[in-house]
């Protein structure tokens, strides 16, 4: 899937095909206003109101604390115990251009995070792929968008699943939380079952094994785990969604939102994120 570079007017990127190793995709990326400085919650059940001098909230101060689903590569990956990926690298950038040490937590189950993000007290800001939606807004605030994508649907190699006219009546399987699992339910209403599992590995598991007949998520993230380790399995239809995937914040820390969009800026203008689009999904030419 090749890369459409997003205008400074609207800040989006696309995401294109990914190898074993050397994942090559191009995306583009930009932010706006506003800054702030940090202050510590002192009380971490709930974040404080935000303040006219540009002020946030932290859980913990001096660290911009990040929950994620550690199974979302070339995004988040949990590698010997140790965070890394595109978005890892994003919000380590940002925290340093914020003056903070970035402290992921372990892995979440990812239908788990924008509850915690809105409830406050567990981190300050909510990554994995998290595409934006009206429902997710009810909830959290979003930074600019930071990626165009698209659902993808994946099935064992041979399969007699082509397309998805090709769903109707068979058992199909998605991460639980996820658009991909909504699209099942509002796009294919006569599957025979629709499973929910807690991470891709084991959706993968499923449709390795026979449990579920296909499966449906992000485009970028399934070509990974083909690629990397399920080669065994193939895309057979990319679905148009549309989505933009953004940095979940509290909407009792808006200034924080704020704040990492004017970063996301800064490190655009300033090379940053040329460098960690280039590490993670290669050239731009």
């Amino acid at each position: 899937m090749k890369a459409k570079p997003a205008s400074k007017s609207l800040p989006t990127f696309l995401l294109g095909l990914l190898a074993a190793i050397s994942l090559a995709a191009v995306f583009a990326l930009a932010g706006c206003s506003s800054g702030g400085t940090a202050d510590t919650a002192s009380d971490s059940s709930s974040d404080a109101a935000a303040t006219d001098d540009g002020s946030y909230t932290l859980v913990e101060d001096g660290k911009l604390t990040v929950a994620a689903s550690l199974d979302f590569p070339p995004f988040e990956n949990l590698v010997d115990g140790q965070a890394e990926g595109f978005e890892v690298d994003l919000m380590t950038a940002i925290a340093e251009k914020l003056g903070l040490e970035i402290n992921y937590l372990p892995t979440m189950k990812f239908d788990t995070i924008i509850p915690a993000i809105a409830a406050g007290g567990t981190a300050d800001v909510g990554v994995s792929g998290f595409t934006i939606t009206p429902e997710r807004e009810e909830e959290v605030d979003f930074s600019t968008p930071i990626c165009d994508t698209n659902q993808c649907i994946v099935v064992p190699a041979g399969s007699d699943i082509t397309s998805q006219e090709d769903l109707s009546g068979k058992n199909i399987g998605a991460e639980s939380g996820t658009t991909g699992y909504d699209w099942i339910l509002e796009n294919v209403p006569d599957a025979a079952q629709t499973t929910a599992f807690d991470e891709y590995t084991a959706v993968f598991a499923a449709l390795q094994s026979g449990q579920v007949e296909a499966v449906v998520l992000d485009m970028p993230v399934a070509e990974y785990y083909i690629n990397s380790a399920y080669g065994d399995c193939e895309i057979v239809e990319e679905i148009p969604t549309g989505e933009q995937y953004g940095i979940a914040v509290s909407k009792d820390n808006p200034n924080l939102t704020a704040a990492i969009n004017q970063t996301i800026a800064d490190l655009q203008e300033d090379g940053t994120f040329a460098e960690i689009e280039e590490k993670w999904f290669g050239s731009q030419e």
